[in-house]
C-alpha cells in the first residue's frame, strides 16, 4: 500500500546530496527593472503536459506562483470518463496538512496554551513514555513511537475496508501495543504519522477544542483560504479531482476512501489557490512571531548535521520547505522556496502502473529544475 508520503525521501536525508543537472537559464517572462519576473504560462504549461505524458498521471493539477505576479495553475487529464480536470478542483493534501499543523502548534505556544518543552503527560498521562517525550519531539518526530502504518495488520486492516472510520485512539493503540518505543525519546529522529496524531489529542486537549475549530480560527479565517478545510471523514466540497489506485491489486476509484487511517497527518483538503497563497504565509512565517518560526524550522538535535532535513512537520532541502503526501491515490508535494518567494504546487493521481509509486513528486523536481536550477532539491 503506498502510505507512506515520507519514506522515499527519508532515505536521502541520510545520505550527502547529490548535485542535480542545472538547466541554463530559469523559464521566467522577462518583466521591468526592479519587479518581480512572472512565470512563464507557456513554459509551465508545456513542461508539465511533457511530465504528465511520461508519468502515465491520469490527471494532474499544478500551478506556480512568485512573488506578486500572478500566478499560473493548470489542470491536465480526466477527472472522471469524459470529465476534464479543472485547475479549482479539490484534492487531499495529506502531509501537506502538517505544515498547517506546525503553524497552529506555534500560534498556540505564543498564546500560553501549551509549551514545546511539556511533558505529553500533563495532558495524557496513561500513554506510554509520555513522562520522557516532549511537545517539541512530537512535532519534530523525535519521540520515538512507532509508526503504525508499518503494522502489516493495520494495513490489512485498511485495504480490507478502505471506508472503515478510524480513531484516534485506535491508531494510537496499534502503535504501543507492543509496549516497545523504537528508540528513546529525543535521541534519534524517524518519519512517524502516530507522532502527529498523538500531537493532535494534546493539543485538544490543552484548549479545550476541536482541531477543525482551532485550524479555522487560527490560520483558515485569517488567511481567507475559504478552499481548505478539515475533514477526517471520506466528505469533499466540489468540485473534487477524482484519483484511482491500485494498492489493493486492481486499478480503481478511491478518491472518497476514508483518510481517518492517516490520523492527523491527512486531516486537510485544499486547492490549488489556496496553495498557491499558503505557500509564502507559511515560508515567511506570516501568522507567527520570528522565534516562533525559527523554532518550526530548525534542524532538530537528532537530525543529521549536514544536508537535507526533517522539521517540524515538512522537509528542508537546499532553501526548500516542502512535503509530499501520497494518500487514497492523490499524490502531490508543495513546496516554497524562500529566496525567490517562489511556491510550487504539483497533484496528481496514482497511476495504474503499480512501479510509478509518486507521479507528483517526480514532476515537481523536474519543474524545480526548470523554475529554480540554482536551488535543485539534491534528493
Amino acid at each position: 500500500m503506498k502510505t507512506s508520503h515520507f519514506v522515499q525521501i527519508a532515505r536521502a536525508l541520510g545520505i550527502v546530496c547529490v548535485s542535480a543537472l542545472v538547466v541554463a537559464s530559469p523559464a521566467f517572462a522577462e518583466d521591468a527593472p526592479g519587479s518581480q519576473a512572472a512565470p512563464d504560462a507557456a513554459v509551465f504549461r508545456a513542461t508539465v503536459e511533457r511530465l504528465r505524458t511520461e508519468s502515465g498521471a491520469r490527471a494532474v493539477l499544478a500551478g506556480i506562483w512568485q512573488g506578486d505576479a500572478p500566478g499560473v495553475t493548470i489542470a491536465l487529464g480526466e477527472s472522471m470518463t469524459l470529465v476534464p480536470a479543472e485547475p479549482g478542483m479539490t484534492v487531499r493534501i495529506g502531509g501537506i496538512s502538517q505544515l498547517f499543523l506546525g503553524t497552529l502548534l506555534m500560534r498556540l505556544v505564543e498564546q500560553g496554551h501549551l509549551s514545546l518543552d511539556d511533558k505529553i503527560s500533563q495532558y495524557l498521562p496513561d500513554l506510554l513514555s509520555a513522562d520522557a517525550v516532549t511537545v517539541a519531539m512530537l512535532a519534530q518526530n523525535t519521540a520515538g513511537y512507532k509508526d503504525y502504518v508499518r503494522d502489516e495488520a493495520f494495513l490489512d486492516l485498511v485495504l480490507e475496508d478502505p471506508f472503515r472510520q478510524f480513531s484516534s485512539q485506535e491508531i494510537i493503540d496499534f502503535a504501543t501495543k507492543d509496549g516497545e518505543m523504537n528508540f528513546p525519546p529525543g535521541t534519534e529522529q524517524r518519519y512517524s504519522h502516530t507522532e502527529f496524531t498523538i500531537l493532535r489529542e494534546v493539543i485538544e486537549r490543552a484548549t479545550g477544542r476541536p482541531m477543525a475549530e482551532l485550524y479555522q480560527a487560527e490560520i483558515l479565517d485569517p488567511l481567507g483560504l475559504t478552499g481548505t478545510g478539515y475533514s477526517t471523514t471520506p466528505a469533499l466540497p466540489d468540485p473534487v479531482l477524482h484519483v484511482y489506485s491500485s494498492d489493493r491489486g486492481v486499478y480503481e476509484e478511491a478518491t472518497f476512501w476514508n483518510p481517518s487511517w492517516a490520523g492527523e497527518s491527512g486531516a486537510l483538503y485544499s486547492n490549488l489557490d489556496n496553495l498557491g497563497r499558503w505557500g509564502p504565509a507559511f515560508g515567511t512565517g506570516q501568522l507567527l512571531e520570528p522565534a516562533s518560526f525559527e523554532a518550526l524550522i530548525k534542524r532538530p538535535d537528532a537530525a543529521p548535521e549536514e544536508g537535507p532535513y526533517f522539521a517540524a512537520g515538512f522537509v528542508v532541502a537546499n532553501g526548500w520547505y516542502f512535503q509530499n503526501p501520497n494518500i487514497n491515490g492523490y499524490t502531490g508535494v508543495m513546496g516554497y522556496l524562500p529566496a525567490k518567494d517562489l511556491t510550487l504546487a504539483v497533484f496528481a493521481s496514482q497511476t495504474a502502473d503499480p512501479k510509478v509509486v509518486h507521479p507528483a513528486f517526480e514532476m515537481f523536481r523536474a519543474l524545480v529544475l526548470e523554475f529554480a536550477p540554482d536551488s535543485p532539491l539534491g534528493l
